[in-house]
């Protein structure tokens, strides 16, 4: 959008914002991208007493809370019953009418991704007990989104701001003018409209107003802005420094801490799942999985099991603890192999989180099958130009095998989307390379069943547990042999 675009379109506000709730101040959306104006027809939908399963995933300051203010404002100016479980308080109450299937009323949630995970999936599984369900998330693990497959049933991804174009200015030109600022729009010039829309808004609107905010700021102490009045136009070089503040603000800070020993895995992917999973289960658990520990990969995805030996033994010549991290399949087992002959402090992928269950001796174990099933069909939905290798079916379930080209692009994705449980078995993994090192970690974590139900073994064989249709167009290896 350009700015004599943006200009016109702010001034049509018809067609972009939604105001819900006629009392007081109304709740105003702005919803000029496809994901928005479905949340907001969905909120209409429920409004008018059609029965709809909403649940929209958006990251920080993507407008979920917003969302929930406009169904709330819409369901009380309305007179429509609802309940709303408030992420920390008990959902005991409303659980429990759920389960009897007598709840007249729509289920509002915030961050939903903040209950319980059991608490979650009976919340979803008891949807058609209610008059409606309307629930938000920063991110959303398969076991949940697999299940919202129904005809009212809605899962809506709405992207991070700087990928909605149209969305992003609105909303700027939105806060600008809470401000008692002249319109944004008319205010900037094409390079400074250009410059908006290059940035990165790591928490969106919030990141988004504080840049408006600071840039108000500079202008009223430079003279430019004086009394809400601007002596002249907003350019890139204004906006761009503020910009770069932001950048940085939002760059990770290095943790100066001891490292007790180093853990070399195959590919940078590998890298990728475990420290996002040390990140999950911080947040869930309170664990902190790499104190002491650092995660790398010797040469990037193209290292290989091979030279994680070689980086094992450049550790130990240094003095530095270190241990390996293999798959197991044949280069991996070679190079475990190898790592035994040298006296290396190893681990292989166990055997149990074979997703064909083929036993000890046959099992093939690479960093991607320790994902679920349904997470790696999600990917290849989402993105259809990708592909799989391979896929296999034996005992009611399945196993896909990304291509080599695509596993970045896949590491990223998952990442951004999957929850604890989705990543449960890296985090087995760290569990197990702590105690193996001897480095601290908690009684918890060494839960003897813990890996008997992550090894999840198939219950039924009957019918394929994904559909053949619902995957992507690959080679087949039909049924693998025991």
């Amino acid at each position: 959008m350009r700015q004599a675009e943006w200009a016109q379109r702010y001034g049509e506000t018809a067609r972009w914002r939604r105001d819900y709730g006629a009392g007081g101040v109304p709740v105003q959306v702005v919803a000029a991208s496809p994901e928005l104006v479905q949340a907001c027809d969905l909120i209409n939908d429920l409004g008018r007493g059609e029965s709809q399963f909403v649940l929209v995933q958006a990251p920080a300051g993507g407008g979920k809370s917003t969302l929930i203010a406009a169904a709330l404002a819409a369901f009380t100016e309305l007179g429509l019953p609802y309940e709303q479980i408030q992420p920390g308080h008990s959902p005991g109450p409303v659980m429990e009418r759920l389960s009897r299937g007598s709840l007249d009323a729509i289920v509002v949630v915030d961050d939903c991704d903040r209950l319980s995970a059991s608490t979650l999936r009976k919340l979803v599984a008891s949807r058609r007990n209610c008059r409606g369900l309307f629930l938000t998330a920063t991110r959303v693990g398969s076991d949940t989104s697999s299940v919202l497959d129904g005809e009212h049933d809605h899962y809506l991804r709405v992207p991070h701001l700087e990928r909605r174009p149209d969305d992003l200015l609105l909303v700027a030109a939105t806060l600008w003018s809470q401000l008692s600022m002249p319109p944004l729009a008319d205010a900037c010039d094409e390079s400074a409209t250009e410059a908006l829309l290059q940035g990165t808004y790591g928490k969106g609107a919030w990141s988004l107003a504080a840049v408006l905010t600071s840039l108000a700021e500079l202008l009223e102490a430079s003279g430019d802005l004086d009394g809400g009045r601007l002596h002249r136009k907003i350019t890139s070089s204004d906006v761009t420094p503020h910009l770069f503040r932001l950048i940085r603000e939002q760059m990770p800070q290095p943790a100066v801490a001891p490292t007790d020993a180093v853990l070399v895995v195959e590919g940078e992917t590998d890298e990728i799942y475990l420290r996002r999973a040390a990140e999950l289960a911080l947040e869930e658990q309170g664990w902190r999985l790499l104190d002491g520990l650092q995660v790398e990969s010797p040469a990037g995805r193209t290292g290989g099991a091979s030279a994680v030996v070689d980086r094992l033994l450049e550790l130990r010549r240094d003095g530095v603890t270190g241990i390996g991290l293999f798959d197991r399949d044949p280069p991996g087992s070679v190079a475990w192999d190898i790592a035994h002959r040298h006296d290396l402090k190893r681990y292989q992928l166990p055997a149990r989180f074979d997703p064909l269950d083929r036993g000890d001796q046959s099992a093939i174990v690479e960093i991607e099958d320790l994902l679920p099933v349904e997470l790696l069909d999600r990917y290849y939905q989402e993105h259809p130009d990708a592909s799989c290798e391979e896929r296999h079916w034996r005992l009611g379930r399945w196993r896909i095998v990304p291509l080599g080209k695509d596993k970045g692009e896949l590491a990223e994705w998952v990442c951004s989307v999957a929850t604890y449980d989705d990543l449960e078995r890296y985090v087995y993994l760290l569990v197990e390379v702590r105690h193996l090192l001897d480095l601290p970690y908690s009684p918890a974590m060494r839960d003897k069943r813990w890996l008997a139900r992550l090894q999840q073994r198939p219950t039924e064989a009957s019918e394929p547990a994904i559909a053949p249709a619902a995957l992507p167009a690959a080679s087949t290896a039909g049924p693998s042999a025991p």
